[in-house]
């Protein structure tokens, strides 16, 4: 408990100091953390680590009795040192993502700082990367196995992450792209909901809706990720179920004998107008525009909503 105490403050004081000031600038201000400094951060009680669930602890850790403590554990354990030949990598990944800022004439609001960790990512189910505050984990796996160009797109999926959530006027005008409104609170979720919402790192709140048609009928929804059921047995990916939460005037969730009402993609009839078609990766309007971000700095053969990836471009110039 000491040291879980230790890391916490320490990490706290560091994030604190690190996330304030945003500049404009196609020059990232990234740098490579060490092992005892990524411990620092990846333990800290943070918004992300506040949110979890007791899903979210069991899923993680395949665990049906899981403890937020042995989360935490098995993050600081899963942290790498980096070597010589990852700096390289991501040096040239970094490069690319700059020069193509600089091409597009993008004018973007990094946070001061982008500190990356490297992990082995047993502490997010195997995931490529992750994002919390101002900090980018990076899995050895990825840096491993991934070409120049695929780590280049996946660090400009991941930087997004950080423009959205280091400057909200940023955010409110690339998620007005795919027509959702970002509010200047988060939405409260009731309690049935909230122990069913799998938490997703880089979605660090959910502040967002926009107008869906659902049986002929215009309703704002908030997208969200949650599961059925409890976990039993298995990775996390597989309990994943998308959701669309009505809300009403006052941005409250809709609700029926106690239970919050969901509709799955399926029953909205212009879901994939709204969200568009460019990415499969549509679980929430963050990870849509992330990966609609990587396409405008590095363009995607064959898409299916080229207009969006241009109106986005526009939003950030």
């Amino acid at each position: 408990m000491k040291l879980t105490h230790l890391l916490f403050t320490v990490g706290a004081l560091l994030l604190a100091v690190a996330g304030k000031a945003q500049k404009v600038s196609a020059d990232i201000p990234y740098r490579f953390a060490t092992r005892a400094e990524a411990q620092m951060l990846i333990t800290d009680i943070d918004q992300y680590t506040n949110s979890w669930n007791q899903f979210d602890i069991n899923a993680r850790l395949q665990s049906l009795n899981g403890r937020k403590s042995q989360l935490l554990t098995l993050a600081m354990e899963s942290t790498r040192e980096w070597g010589d030949a990852d700096r390289s990598k991501l040096n040239k990944a970094f490069m690319a993502v700059e020069a193509a800022i600089k091409k597009q004439k993008l004018k973007l609001p990094f946070p001061s700082e982008v500190i990356l960790l490297k992990t082995s990512m047993a502490e997010e189910g195997g995931a490529a990367a992750y994002t919390r505050e101002n900090w980018i984990a990076i899995g050895e796996q990825v840096l491993e196995k991934a070409s120049d160009d695929d780590l280049a797109r996946l660090i400009a999926h991941e930087l997004f992450h950080l423009l959205t959530r280091a400057d909200v006027a940023f955010k409110k005008k690339v998620y007005s792209v795919i027509g959702f409104n970002v509010l200047d609170r988060p939405i409260v979720f009731p309690a049935d909901l909230m122990q069913k919402l799998i938490s997703n790192p880089d979605v660090s709140c959910h502040d967002s809706y926009a107008p869906f048609t659902i049986d002929g009928k215009s309703m704002n929804c908030a997208m969200v990720i949650y599961t059925d059921g409890a976990y039993t047995e298995g990775s996390l990916n597989q309990y994943i179920q998308i959701g669309l939460v009505p809300l009403n005037e006052q941005f409250i969730p809709y609700q029926q004998n106690g239970i919050t009402t969901i509709y799955a993609p399926e029953q909205v009839s212009d879901f994939q107008e709204r969200i568009g078609k460019n990415t499969a990766y549509a679980i929430d309007p963050e990870e849509v525009l992330a990966d609609n971000f990587s396409y405008v700095l590095f363009g995607k053969a064959d898409l299916s909503d080229p207009q969006l990836v241009e109106n986005l471009a526009k939003a950030m110039q």
